[in-house]
């Protein structure tokens, strides 16, 4: 059976109250997530990660925008090694924002 064919009640008991999915609580950066912890506000840089003023500009951005994780995106090597100044230059600008690398693994 597929999740497409089971019944709604079997992820969500009831469709009008919410009611929190348990997991586990993990530290990133200095915030807590999961567990007892409240929902966190995050979202993912939309530049291209090697155009790092724009990254670092848009990071900051989100940021002041009440962002408390940031995601931004390394689709091969060469961005992933850039992610080391981005994440230099945000905290140079005053803000310890935990950052977290989607990594694509691509050649």
């Amino acid at each position: 059976m597929t999740a497409t064919m089971l019944a709604p009640w079997t992820y969500a008991p009831s469709l009008t109250a919410y009611r929190r999915w348990r997991a586990r609580a993990v530290r990133i950066g200095g915030i807590g997530i999961g567990g007892d912890h409240p929902i966190r506000v995050q979202s993912m840089t939309t530049t291209d990660t090697m155009d790092t003023d724009a990254t670092v500009a848009q990071s900051i951005r989100m940021i002041e925008a009440g962002c408390e994780l940031v995601r931004i995106t390394a689709p091969s090597r060469k961005e992933a090694e850039n992610l080391a100044e981005i994440r230099k230059r945000i905290r140079a600008a005053g803000f310890d924002t935990p950052l977290v690398a989607d990594i694509h693994f691509t050649p």
